[in-house]
């Protein structure tokens, strides 16, 4: 019987809050946080060498023409927190983009947890909201977690924040996603699909059609009555040149080789003092 209250004397409930005590206690966030060594920060190691080297190149030329600073960062794991806060922490700690600006973003990747999330800076919360940091996780980099491409789901999310952030062809862009995020959304409302597109786009479609053909048709009988018009077609083909190629050649140009100069050294990068208020999305795959 002597045993019974040494027995007792061992309450089995402190495997329930040990936990939680270790985890607020032992591990602060701020020692989670890897150092800033660059735009691409790959902790996890998800990402390829020549992953990290054209993310790089691209993210300096953003910064170049419009002072924005994004991060790419992998970590192992979160240690506990939730991914939200973690990428808050992380963003102030950096200071990612420029103290009067705040004019950062962050693309954090964890990668026990499998989750990803976008943090923003107060200074881009109008450019990137929460429904389009929703919709680059879900749509361009979730598709490829899945099937374990890190670098191609990191390259295209990041390709997206930078088209967004680049003054000539967020108005493309934006028209672009909100018709394929629309439709992918509802797709299983197909009846409603067919109403709207018949009504909104179908109609108009037909009605620019007949106006177009008209025109030519006039623009034809122009030149018969006028002779050789080549001198008008140039500045036409000019025009269709830069409006096929336009707001894209930025992006296109950052691909080009490391050799062309850069006053932005990686080796060198660090924040502006930045700060961010919790704005953007996450998502987990």
């Amino acid at each position: 019987m002597d045993g019974v209250p040494l027995r007792a004397t061992q309450p089995s409930v402190q495997v329930g809050p040990a936990p939680a005590t270790a985890t607020a206690t032992a591990a602060p966030i701020a020692s989670l946080f890897p150092p800033l060594t660059g735009r691409v920060v790959d902790t996890a190691q998800l990402l390829t060498p020549s992953a990290q080297v054209y993310l790089t190149q691209m993210l300096e030329r953003l910064e170049q023409s419009t002072s924005d600073q994004v991060v790419v960062v992998t970590v192992p794991s979160l240690g506990g927190y939730s991914i939200e806060e973690f990428g808050l922490q992380l963003g102030r700690h950096w200071g990612i983009g420029r103290k009067d600006r705040n004019n950062g973003v962050l693309l954090l990747v964890a990668k026990d947890e499998r989750q990803v999330r976008i943090e923003v800076g107060y200074g881009l919360e109008g450019r990137i909201d929460d429904i389009w940091a929703h919709l680059i996780i879900n749509d361009s980099i979730i598709p490829y977690f899945k099937d374990e491409l890190y670098s191609s789901g990191i390259i295209t999310g990041t390709t997206s924040i930078v088209r967004l952030l680049e003054p000539n062809s967020t108005r493309m862009l934006e028209h672009r996603w909100v018709v394929q995020s629309w439709y992918q959304q509802i797709e299983w409302l197909w009846w409603f699909k067919l109403v709207f597109f018949s009504v909104f786009v179908g109609v108009p479609l037909v009605g620019l059609l007949l106006y177009t053909r008209d025109d030519g048709e006039a623009a034809s009988a122009g030149r018969r009555d006028t002779g050789d018009d080549s001198s008008r077609r140039e500045p036409r083909a000019e025009r269709d040149s830069s409006a096929s190629s336009g707001s894209f050649d930025w992006f296109d140009s950052s691909s080009s080789s490391s050799s062309s100069s850069s006053s932005l050294d990686s080796d060198s990068f660090r924040g502006g003092g930045g700060s961010f208020g919790g704005g953007g999305a996450s998502g987990s795959w």
